[in-house]
């Protein structure tokens, strides 16, 4: 009896196609594995350092056009103290976040390389100690040109983050005179990304967000047991009162001061610099 050379072939196949499966399935348990293993070596890190382990990775570094690297040089002091090689991680970050958001100009407002760059600079700066910096929360960034009608609550505003359309909306003249004073510890953009970040790190589970929420809780829990510290804080109106109308507005104001007067907020407050410092992972020059 002959073998049959087309059920020959249709065994091979299917004998190459079982292999391919256990080749694929033994690939994707080992690297559960090596997740598994890393994520707890990471979580053991961060447990006693209250750190991520590692913040850049890149395979490769998107680039921003000369002039938009201009404007990052002449207009963005934060950017200007960092050294060469964390210059370089960070246009890669606004390069990045700028192609991954939508700008919209309102009320005749055009948006230009220096619209997109100064804003998405303002996020990069505030995640720059993140892994995770693309604030998922943001999908959409509107600008007017001045403080605009809201038809929500019918009242001007100058910006405000709407966590439902995934939102950030700013006026631009308000935004850039929040960085035409740096120390007055008024900032427009910082203001509103800080709402934006801390929705954000509400709904994730990466290691940043679970430290920068922590920490915050700490930092709550710190103003909310030590009756003199937070009498002391509001007396000596380094915060603005705004601060104190709820827990988001108490972040958004404790991080504009935190990055307009550091100096100043480690001399005064140093327990809760420190802990915003650990909140946003920053060691960089100034800080």
């Amino acid at each position: 009896m002959q073998n049959n050379p087309d059920s020959y072939y249709i065994g091979t196949i299917i004998l190459s196609i079982l292999i391919g499966l256990v080749v694929v399935l033994i690939f994707i348990f080992i690297r559960k594995i090596i997740t598994s293993i890393l994520d707890g070596l990471e979580m053991t890190y961060t447990f006693f350092t209250n750190r991520p382990a590692f913040v850049h990775f890149y395979m490769f570094r998107k680039k921003l056009t000369r002039n938009q690297t201009k404007i990052l040089t002449e207009q963005f002091t934060f950017y200007k103290r960092l050294d060469a090689e964390n210059k370089s991680y960070f246009r890669h970050r606004v390069a990045t976040f700028m192609q991954s958001k939508t700008f919209v100009g309102k009320a005749g407002f055009k948006v230009t390389d220096e619209t997109e760059v100064l804003v998405s600079a303002t996020a990069m700066m505030l995640t720059f100690g993140f892994r995770d910096f693309s604030i998922k929360a943001v999908k959409n960034i509107v600008i007017y040109p001045t403080k605009y009608f809201s038809e929500v609550n019918k009242v001007y505003h100058k910006g405000e983050f709407n966590v439902n359309l995934n939102t950030l909306v700013l006026s631009w003249d308000s935004f850039l005179e929040g960085y035409r004073i740096e120390d007055d510890k008024l900032n427009l953009g910082i203001h509103e990304f800080a709402h934006a970040i801390h929705f954000n790190c509400i709904y994730q589970e990466d290691i940043n967000s679970v430290i920068f929420i922590d920490t915050f809780n700490e930092l709550r829990a710190l103003l909310a047991n030590d009756e003199i510290l937070k009498n002391k804080l509001i007396a000596s109106e380094y915060l603005r009162q705004y601060a104190f109308t709820n827990d988001f507005e108490l972040l958004a104001v404790i991080l504009e001061t935190f990055i307009e007067t550091p100096r100043a907020f480690k001399h005064q407050f140093p327990l809760v610099y420190y802990k915003v410092k650990q909140m946003l992972n920053f060691n960089f020059p100034g800080y």
